[in-house]
């Protein structure tokens, strides 16, 4: 798995070796149900089928009449077939009046656009023949009862989640969503906004990362800032992997006397690599402490972002069912 030496490291890891060896340590972190006004962005643990036809009944694909299509044939503009406008049954030689979604009435085969129709009191006047089903939505048409709508590992959107508020489903079960606790380090780093001294510098990490677990679909917890203190770090780390299932620590990663990360984390648990060739972003490391992934990315805001592109986002989508594709 080691590759060629890179300066200031004994050796560096390729990406694609990496990713794999995170991946080959993840596993899912089971379901939960949610009501569906809560499953949007979120991913399904089962396949889905539906407990009825859809629609449950014949129904009206237009505003109109409905008709016997035997009684419009011929009708024309010029020789319109007259009808009687009644409710309830339609026989012979009547029509009702019909909006758009409502059940077909008995007797009924077709429906008339109201646009090829002239409304003389109460007759109407059909301009355009029709032939049987014209018009009509027929039951079961979009969706028959047992069929899979939805397969598992399917990102909810707002058409998945419209589609299933129609089905009749109230709650659906989900893959949980993994906990991220985010940790800054660097003793030179201060909220933003935050008068600066010289020397120091903004936290920006804290927040793009933030923002990145929680477009790909995880909770970022944000622990704050970190100094170049071993026995400060130490403690994060602690809080980190007691808080969340996964942890992302940016800044210290690389081999000068105040990056400390790597080590603390190698004596506290275990250092799987230090060190991909990736740049920027060459000094990241992952390891685990009681069997908690975590993920030391480097201080640098865009060798921060890009490693968190190529190994620990493909990982937070694994997480959740997904395919672990690369990206922001």
């Amino acid at each position: 798995m080691r590759g060629s030496r890179w300066r200031g490291f004994r050796e560096y890891v390729r990406v694609e070796e990496a990713l794999g060896l995170v991946l080959s340590l993840s596993k899912t972190l089971g379901s939960e149900e949610v009501p569906l006004e809560e499953a949007c962005g979120r991913v399904l643990f089962e396949d889905l089928f539906s407990p009825l036809d859809f629609p449950p009944f014949d129904r009206s694909a237009v505003d109109g009449y409905a008709v016997r299509a035997e009684d419009t044939f011929n009708a024309s503009e010029t020789s319109p077939r007259t009808l009687e406008v009644v409710k309830g049954r339609v026989g012979p030689g009547k029509a009702v009046e019909i909006m758009t979604g409502r059940p077909l009435p008995p007797g009924a085969n077709a429906v008339v656009m109201v646009e090829h129709t002239r409304r003389r009191g109460k007759e109407v006047e059909i301009l355009l023949p029709v032939t049987p089903g014209k018009n009509v939505s027929t039951r079961g048409e979009d969706v028959r009862k047992g069929e899979r709508v939805l397969e598992k590992g399917r990102r909810l959107g707002p058409q998945e989640v419209g589609m299933l508020a129609c089905l009749g489903f109230r709650r659906v079960r989900v893959f949980r969503r993994p906990r991220v606790s985010i940790l800054s380090t660097g003793s030179e780093l201060r909220e933003p906004g935050q008068r600066l001294k010289k020397g120091e510098i903004p936290d920006i990490n804290s927040y793009s990362l933030a923002c990145a677990v929680r477009s790909c679909g995880a909770l970022p917890i944000l622990l704050g800032r970190c100094p170049d203190e071993e026995k400060e770090l130490g403690r994060k780390l602690e809080e980190g992997t007691k808080r969340a299932e996964v942890m992302l620590v940016s800044g210290g990663t690389s081999v000068g006397k105040e990056d400390l990360v790597p080590e603390v984390l190698r004596e506290r648990g275990e250092l799987l690599f230090h060190g991909i060739n990736l740049r920027p972003g060459g000094p990241t490391a992952f390891g685990r402490i009681d069997g908690k992934p975590i993920f030391c990315l480097p201080g640098f805001p865009a060798a921060c972002l890009l490693s968190y592109t190529f190994l620990v986002r493909p990982f937070l989508r694994f997480l959740q069912g997904l395919p672990p594709e690369r990206g922001l």
